[in-house]
């Protein structure tokens, strides 16, 4: 069973930020099963390394849908976006700079990612986004 499952709980109905996130949620899934098979340091910093890459390429993405439909919650969402890339960046150096034995820290780090932003703030943008799309139809 997976760690956190993709289900329509997760979803904003915007299908590219939902199938972002299902990859997202999938990098966890994966990031969680490296860490109960005590892969690697190797392994789990080039999973974070992943997870970070693919949110800046999201966090992009976005962040231009946002600009471009002119969402009033633009500079809250952006700033949200730096504070979880900083965080990320933190969270990896941390891991990094951990003797071994510490990978059970890991399964701790989605926790604000998916939680926080993809059910509040996202969650909102889909809505935003949809109602826009209903009006400009």
């Amino acid at each position: 069973m997976e760690w956190i499952p993709w289900t329509s709980v997760l979803a904003t109905g915007h299908p590219v930020l939902d199938t972002d996130h299902e990859h997202l949620v999938a990098l966890f899934n994966q990031l969680e099963l490296s860490v109960k098979e005590r892969q690697s340091k190797v392994a789990c910093t080039r999973l974070l390394d992943e997870i970070i890459q693919h949110a800046k390429v999201h966090f992009a993405f976005e962040e231009r849908l946002m600009s471009e439909q002119n969402f009033s919650k633009t500079d809250e969402h952006t700033a949200e976006h730096a504070r979880l890339m900083k965080q990320a960046i933190r969270y990896k150096a941390k891991f990094e700079a951990d003797s071994p034995g510490t990978h059970i820290s890991l399964i701790h780090f989605p926790e604000d990612w998916l939680t926080l932003h993809i059910l509040t703030a996202d969650k909102e943008l889909g809505h935003f986004l949809s109602a826009t799309t209903e009006r400009q139809s």
